[in-house]
């Protein structure tokens, strides 16, 4: 038998935090509510350490692979429809490892193949491999396994990474072309500087007339580029590097991210892009079975905003302390007042995954529409700098060729 820590709440809302023993968390639970206890958080000892240690690596194989959100995405769908339809967990797994064209995940399920194949639990195999499966993920399979609604929460997961995937598909496709004139223009910029004004600034070097003013400031602005291309290269090089190595610290990432949170117009997407990602997996998790508190942690660790993780952590430890769930969010005033009124509709509605779910997808909605505005007018706006550009390089060149053939006619 394991030990587990509790915190639950009594018919007359006090707080009872102790320790139960248990063969399962599932059983845990059964204790809790059979002695008329709501759980909040049901933990296994030695667990939650070894989740916070987990919770912040990326989605790479120890071999190198990256294992991106479409990835994952088609294995829950695959698994899920495999399930579903009445084949065993175990050779569904073998079946899918066995069409994976990507090493790295496919070592991966090989050895949590193995791992089931010794008698290990679904979840517990997963939760070897953190930096391919997170923390909500093994947390929702658990809960699962310990319910017996292993396939619904398959579908659930599917659905979930299939919108993830989704999104980021339609903002990279939105992106890429502005992102690709911009690099052009970059480009282009490099090569005037470092081949094309040289060469004129040789040729009228020869010229006895005194130059226009919009051409020596253009020579002179590149030769200054050229004489210090050293210099300004490594100062550009070691503030990147910088400011790199500070976002890895914690006070680097919170000052990130709370400058992101400001940053007029997008700041106010990502706020939502947030909350959208939060509501999703907190509803989720809700469905799965995970005990309030534990959800809306695993949940927060999603959001991919420093502050916003902190609020939602606050928020987490005010239900423990025995507040509603929409009576925590509402003492926070970065969260929209909108989403705490609906949270607080669904949670009086017995409906709340499912005003979770529709938050999230609004705000999918309202950050997918935002980026289509944002690049819509970044492309004119990159246009212009660049026509701006080529009209003062012309100006430069052929200002001198007409004065003098002015001076000379």
């Amino acid at each position: 038998m394991a030990t587990f820590t509790y915190t639950a709440k009594q018919d007359d809302g006090e707080m009872v935090r102790a320790t139960l023993r248990a063969d399962s968390r599932h059983a845990a639970l059964g204790q809790l509510r059979s002695r008329g206890l709501i759980p909040l958080s049901v933990e296994e000892t030695g667990r939650g350490r070894k989740r916070a240690h987990t919770r912040k690596r990326g989605s790479f194989t120890r071999w190198g692979g990256a294992i991106s959100t479409a990835d994952r995405a088609l294995f829950c769908r695959q698994l899920a429809i495999s399930v579903n339809a009445g084949v065993p967990l175990r050779e569904s797994l073998e079946s899918i490892t066995e069409d994976l064209d990507k090493p790295g995940f496919k070592r991966v399920l090989e050895q949590i193949v193995d791992q089931l194949h010794s008698g290990v639990s679904f979840s517990d195999a997963l939760a070897q491999h953190p930096n391919t499966f997170n923390t909500l993920f093994v947390a929702l399979i658990r809960a699962a396994e310990e319910s017996g609604s292993l396939p619904q929460t398959l579908e659930q997961l599917a659905v979930a990474e299939e919108r993830t995937q989704r999104l980021q598909t339609k903002i990279r496709s939105i992106t890429a072309y502005p992102i690709f004139v911009a690099v052009f223009f970059c480009v282009v910029c490099v090569i005037m500087t470092l081949f094309v004004l040289p060469k004129f600034q040789e040729i009228f070097s020869g010229y006895d007339s005194e130059l226009p003013r919009i051409t020596r400031m253009v020579f002179g602005l590149n030769q200054f580029l050229i004489d210090n291309a050293l210099l300004i290269g490594g100062g550009i090089g070691i503030a990147i590097v910088g400011l790199y190595i500070w976002s890895r610290t914690t006070a680097g990432q919170y000052m990130f991210d709370a400058l992101k949170l400001k940053l007029p117009y997008f700041g106010p997407c990502i706020m939502k892009f947030s909350v959208a990602r939060f509501c999703q997996n907190f509803s989720t998790m809700i469905r799965g079975g995970v005990p309030v508190a534990t959800a809306m942690e695993m949940a927060a660790a999603t959001c991919g905003n420093r502050i916003m993780e902190k609020s939602l952590l606050d928020a987490r430890d005010r239900i423990i302390e025995g507040a509603g769930i929409s009576e925590s969010l509402e003492r926070d005033v970065r969260l929209p007042r909108l989403v705490v009124r609906m949270v607080s509709v669904g949670e009086s509605s017995g409906r709340l995954p499912e005003v979770l779910e529709r938050i999230s997808v609004v705000y999918e909605e309202q950050v997918e529409a935002a980026v289509m505005v944002a690049t819509s007018l970044f492309e004119p706006i990159i246009i212009c700098l660049f026509g701006i550009v080529v009209l003062i390089l012309v100006m430069a060149v052929y200002l001198p060729v007409f004065s003098a053939a002015a001076h000379g006619g």
